[in-house]
């Protein structure tokens, strides 16, 4: 196995996307939709690009890149300035000399690196995904098929529905409710068990999401001793 799978908390963590195309795009609203500060390097973007420049959701360099342009302080989870080095760096241009030299520069200042157009040369590469709720499903072939890992996700987001959304909210008060109450803790991990358990899941599919809900905290209660 050569990769290391692993969730990143990127909130308020600096993150560069050297390029403006429909790849640094989708590189972009990933990036902001796990909170993360982005800035852009290129001269021309997309029109979604320049809108989120001008609603300053992402800091914007129209110009072509420079090496200077990922140098800076030391990375920190605050909300930070433009010349803050990133933690991770992606290369989504279409010049292979610009690519090359993002590489460099980004392994100079100890930042991970993913090149769109080279996963043999990155440090990271980027799973297909998708998220219902807390529950975030990552899919890879290591790079073999990157088409393949999207066609899975799809496969998986018809199986693993929304209903998992109202699930995992209740399982995430169900186990602080369950940690409160029960000292035992092997009692706490049958309860557990039982709760990502088939039965659980029935009452969800079977019902309106909000009543399930409350016939399984009906049912915790009991064997939590509460009422």
């Amino acid at each position: 196995m050569r990769y290391y799978p692993i969730f990143l908390d990127l909130r308020g963590r600096r993150c560069a996307v050297v390029g403006g195309g429909r790849v640094a795009e989708r590189k972009v609203k990933a990036l902001l939709r796990a909170g993360a500060s982005v800035h852009v390097i290129s001269p021309a973007v997309t029109p979604r690009l320049a809108l989120l420049a001008a609603r300053k959701k992402i800091d914007l360099t129209s110009r072509a890149y420079r090496p200077a342009d990922l140098e800076g302080p030391a990375p920190t989870r605050v909300k930070t300035p433009r010349g803050v080095r990133p933690v991770l760096v992606f290369a989504s241009t279409d010049s292979p000399e610009t690519q090359r030299a993002v590489q460099k520069h980004a392994e100079k200042v100890g930042a991970l690196v993913n090149a769109a157009d080279d996963p043999r040369e990155s440090d990271f590469i980027v799973p297909a995904s998708f998220a219902q709720g807390d529950l975030l499903v990552a899919i890879s072939t290591s790079g073999a098929s990157p088409a393949l890992a999207r066609r899975l996700r799809r496969q998986l987001q018809l199986t693993l529905g929304r209903e998992y959304q109202t699930y995992l909210r209740f399982l995430r008060e169900a186990r602080k409710q369950v940690k409160d109450t029960v000292p035992d803790e092997a009692q706490r991990a049958k309860i557990f068990r039982q709760l990502s358990g088939a039965p659980v899941m029935d009452w969800l599919w079977k019902g309106a999401p909000r009543r399930a809900a409350l016939d399984v905290k009906k049912w915790l209660a009991k064997v939590v001793g509460t009422e």
